[in-house]
């Protein structure tokens, strides 16, 4: 007999998560099963294909271990089998004056803690939160006694404030407008010649394109609008001295307030902020 000191929890969360062939393209990639040996992979390999031709690869593992009562414990063992940490063979002494059977184990007997290296097994499968099992062979694991309490985790409700990039007509319409905004752009500068307002027109297609896509509401549209009119003003120019700005600065404020009010533009900004920080803190961790 064997004492060993195995992950149950992880195996319990693949129950609970993983399907037989989302198990199988891991398996296949390395991914798992390193601890396992060639002949255990081949058979894990081909319980999995047999599960997945019975139509039962895109069920959670408990329900086809709960549906396969015959080659499910075997599917169980290997699966702890491949997380087991540490193995130690129990001495013959122990096994003859205290008959032990095989299972899990919530902390060492008494009978096994006189052995220093039985003892150490206890102590590292406590502190990296194992559990110690009994067993006779390796893949010698009990199923858990409450499969029909592992329930697959409830899906997640769908989160308003999560950015959606633009699908179906809206993206069309999104692409059409933006495109047209980048012509009207391009166009006088491959003649040769600057765009006479570039934001006029342009700048309104291209801006129109981005609330289109990040379905804005009301509030949005007016407050691009207001900042669409302040580049519209007269004394609004690169060479207007400060005194002659301060005309545009209540359109200014109502448009960013406007923006700030609506939920669609706040979340594409919180979007825009997360992927450039998550870029920048790769970087440096790269450095």
């Amino acid at each position: 007999m064997y004492l060993v000191a195995y992950n149950r929890d992880h195996v319990i969360e693949l129950l609970r998560t993983t399907t037989p062939q989302q198990l199988r393209t891991d398996l296949r990639s390395g991914r798992m099963g390193q601890r396992l040996s060639p002949a255990q992979r081949a058979e894990l390999d081909a319980i999995l294909f047999d599960w997945e031709q019975r139509a039962l690869g895109a069920m959670p593992l408990r329900d086809t271990l709960l549906v396969d009562t015959e080659r499910g414990p075997r599917a169980y063992g290997l699966l702890c089998a491949d997380v087991s940490m540490e193995r130690l063979k129990l001495p013959p002494t122990q096994i003859s004056q205290h008959p032990m059977a095989a299972g899990d184990l919530h902390t060492l007997p008494p009978t096994l803690a006189n052995d220093p290296a039985l003892q150490g097994l206890g102590h590292f499968a406590q502190r990296a939160g194992l559990t110690l099992a009994i067993q006779h062979t390796p893949t010698d694991f009990s199923l858990p006694t409450n499969l029909d309490a592992l329930l697959p985790p409830e899906p997640t409700p769908f989160n308003p404030e999560l950015f959606e990039p633009p699908r179906g007509w809206r993206r069309m319409l999104a692409v059409v407008l933006a495109t047209s905004g980048m012509t009207l752009l391009g166009m006088p500068v491959l003649v040769g010649q600057l765009p006479e307002y570039p934001a006029g027109l342009p700048l309104a297609l291209i801006t129109t394109a981005l609330l289109v896509g990040v379905r804005a509401g009301r509030a949005g549209y007016v407050g691009s609008l207001c900042i669409w009119l302040v580049a519209q003003l007269p004394s609004f120019r690169h060479d207007t001295t400060a005194s002659l700005i301060w005309p545009a600065l209540p359109l200014i404020a109502a448009g960013l307030l406007l923006l700030s009010v609506d939920r669609r533009v706040r979340t594409m900004w919180a979007w825009i902020r997360r992927q450039m920080f998550g870029i920048s803190a790769s970087s440096k961790s790269q450095q």
